[in-house]
């Protein structure tokens, strides 16, 4: 297996991504409220980039029962029914609803993915279900949503976490950067918290009160389901895919 790391959402170019198996990371917070929600029932999420994308699908209908969910610089978007927050995805809010969800970074770099082969959610909170899906699989690209076209650490160091599960079942060839992360990632594995406290986005949502997302969503392997896409929604793929 060969496997590379886009840093952030603006770096994604069709050349990096064709036919290959990509993965996208956005720890804080979209990717975790995704593997949260569908582990809880959902039916579906459709990613979006702008709120005006969001209302026009809950215009067109299509018999689904929608939740608008996302946020801007943090905070949920007015009008919508939830934010940004893993831990509002209760069972009791999102079971059998289908998502359509809008975030600063992970939805953007979710609509620019056209030339992947297969397109799957990665976090903390679902490695090892991730890497037992990836087995497979010859080329992996890790995709890292950032922070406003900008690196963020807590993607990188996921993508290396999950990197340093798959070495230990297979042989894996990796770019500089693949490397440099999981250098990075090896010298504080077993805590992240410590890992990333000087980290910008992690500093800023406990700037601005979500200090309960980021200690759920640096958590691993609490649920054992994989998001992908499927034509333009994902959904548990779990149970499609090979282990």
């Amino acid at each position: 297996m060969r496997i590379d790391v886009i840093p952030y959402a603006s770096a994604i170019r069709p050349d990096l991504i064709r036919d290959r198996t990509v993965v996208v990371i956005d720890v804080l917070r979209a990717s975790s409220v995704m593997v949260t929600a569908l582990a809880n029932g959902a039916r579906a999420f459709i990613p979006v980039e702008t709120v005006e994308a969001a209302y026009e699908i809950v215009r067109e209908g299509s018999g689904d029962e929608f939740i608008l969910a996302g946020e801007r610089d943090t905070q949920m978007i007015d009008g919508f029914h939830l934010g940004n927050s893993p831990m509002d995805y209760t069972p009791e809010k999102v079971k059998g609803k289908t998502i359509i969800l809008t975030t600063s970074n992970g939805t953007k770099a979710l609509n620019m993915l056209t030339a992947a082969n297969k397109v799957m959610i990665g976090a903390f909170l679902n490695i090892d279900a991730l890497v037992n899906r990836l087995m497979e699989d010859s080329e992996v690209v890790f995709v890292c949503s950032g922070t406003n076209n900008n690196f963020s650490m807590d993607d990188a160091m996921c993508a290396a976490a999950i990197t340093d599960k798959l070495m230990q079942r297979k042989s894996i060839k990796m770019s500089d950067m693949a490397l440099t992360l999981l250098k990075a990632y090896k010298s504080e594995e077993d805590n992240l918290r410590h890992l990333l406290r000087d980290s910008y986005h992690l500093n800023l949502l406990i700037r601005n009160g979500f200090e309960k997302d980021v200690d759920y969503c640096l958590q691993k392997n609490v649920y054992d389901i994989v998001p992908g896409m499927n034509k333009d929604r994902l959904i548990n793929i779990s149970e499609r895919l090979p282990n």
